[in-house]
C-alpha cells in the first residue's frame, strides 16, 4: 500500500515498485539540497542509517517523516557525521 503525502500532492511511494515516487524524491533534494557540503552529510547519513545509497531509495515512511519536519533531518543528519560540531 502507497503512503499518501498528508498536503495531498500525491502518494509518496509508487505502488508499481514500492520505492519513492520521482515527485517525491523531487521534493526532498529541494527541501535537502543545495549546498554541497550538506548534501554530502546527508547521503553518508542516509546510508549509514537506513542503508540507501541515494534519496530515490530511502524507506517510504522515513521520507513521509523528512517531509513533515525537513530541518530535523538535516540537524540529525549534521550531528551524525559531524558530532564534534554543536548543532
Amino acid at each position: 500500500m502507497p503512503f499518501t503525502d498528508q498536503r495531498g500532492e500525491g502518494d509518496v511511494s509508487n505502488p508499481a515498485t514500492g520505492r519513492l515516487s520521482v515527485q517525491t524524491v523531487e521534493r526532498l533534494h529541494r527541501l535537502l539540497g543545495g549546498d554541497v557540503r550538506v548534501e554530502g552529510i546527508i547521503l553518508q547519513f542516509i546510508k549509514d542509517r537506513y542503508g540507501a545509497a541515494t534519496l530515490l531509495h530511502l524507506p517510504p515512511h522515513i521520507a513521509k517523516e523528512i517531509l513533515k519536519r525537513p530541518a530535523d533531518f538535516i540537524r540529525a543528519a549534521k550531528q551524525h557525521c559531524e558530532p564534534e560540531l554543536n548543532f
